[in-house]
């Protein structure tokens, strides 16, 4: 299945975004107008030491509202590998000496383009973070699995791309002990 694209009308872009109306013809000869987000991709990166979770906590405008998740950016280096080193670097100090792609999804595939692949960092040294525009004000906070079923239970933790990162990490962890399950 693939449908056709008859005209795209760039509306709306910015340094990190650009948001088209595309005019499309379904598979079965539907005619539908779709409104589209293109975003690079992003790595969203687990900290694990073994038996805690690094998060970082910031305030997110769209939501209004102060948000725990995982560290997570925006393509911005040579690969997106690098982009992950960096991101957990520049938002929490730490440094992985095991730093690895264990997944990918797409962020919302109805309206947007963006794919975000899961790194799963291990290995881990502290350091001090070097927060960017924007992140004045970032925390960072150790958790246990418990601890963060518990935040999920109680609406503490809303950050979807944190949720399906955990999923995946769920899929190669084995739950009960922690231990790769490959």
């Amino acid at each position: 299945m693939s449908w056709k694209i008859k005209t795209s009308k760039e509306v709306y872009k910015n340094k990190w975004m650009t948001v088209t109306e595309d005019e499309v013809e379904t598979d079965f000869g539907e005619k539908l107008i779709c409104g589209v987000v293109h975003k690079k991709p992003f790595a969203l990166i687990i900290p694990w030491d073994g038996k805690f979770f690094t998060l970082v906590g910031q305030y997110r405008h769209a939501i209004q509202k102060f948000s725990w998740e995982f560290p997570q950016g925006h393509f911005e280096h040579h690969s997106i590998e690098e982009t992950a080193r960096m991101e957990l670097k520049e938002e929490t100090g730490i440094s992985a000496d095991s730093i690895k792609m264990i997944g990918h999804y797409y962020l919302g595939p109805g309206h947007h383009s963006q794919e975000c692949m899961v790194f799963l960092a291990e290995k881990l040294t502290k350091g001090k973070p070097s927060l960017q525009e924007g992140e004045k004000g970032m925390k960072t906070m150790k958790v246990t699995f418990d601890e963060l079923k518990e935040m999920i239970k109680t609406g503490k933790m809303e950050d979807g791309p944190t949720l399906a990162a955990l999923s995946i990490f769920l899929t190669i962890y084995d739950s009960v002990t922690f231990q790769f399950r490959v």
